[in-house]
């Protein structure tokens, strides 16, 4: 019964902090949006390369785990795993990985 209990504990307040993280979400993409929209050209370029050469690194160079690229490569916290998913930085690395473990399947026949 008590595990029950806990269930519904753990639901309300699921309910009751998903919109905080949505809105939180929303927030940092309209501060990014913002930060890159008012970047330089050259300021973006850098930004560009300096991204997709950890990402790079990460997924191809060393096959990293989604976590592994942002922790390891980039170097960031644990808040990072958030801002990754709501990027579409998961569903990336996701792509990468399927198509690396098709390629070894295609490899392997």
């Amino acid at each position: 019964m008590a595990n029950e209990q806990t269930k519904i504990k753990l639901h309300d307040l699921i309910n009751e902090i998903g919109p905080l993280i949505d809105e939180g979400i929303k927030n940092f993409e309209h501060d990014a949006n913002t930060w890159w929209d008012n970047l330089p050209y050259d300021d973006k370029l850098k930004a560009f390369y300096s991204i997709t050469k950890r990402i790079y690194q990460g997924e191809v160079v060393e096959s990293h785990s989604f976590r592994g690229v942002l922790y390891d490569t980039f170097n960031f916290d644990f808040d990072a795993y958030m801002i990754g998913m709501a990027s579409g930085y998961m569903d990336i690395h996701n792509a990468l990985f399927d198509a690396r473990e098709n390629k070894n399947k295609t490899l392997d026949k």
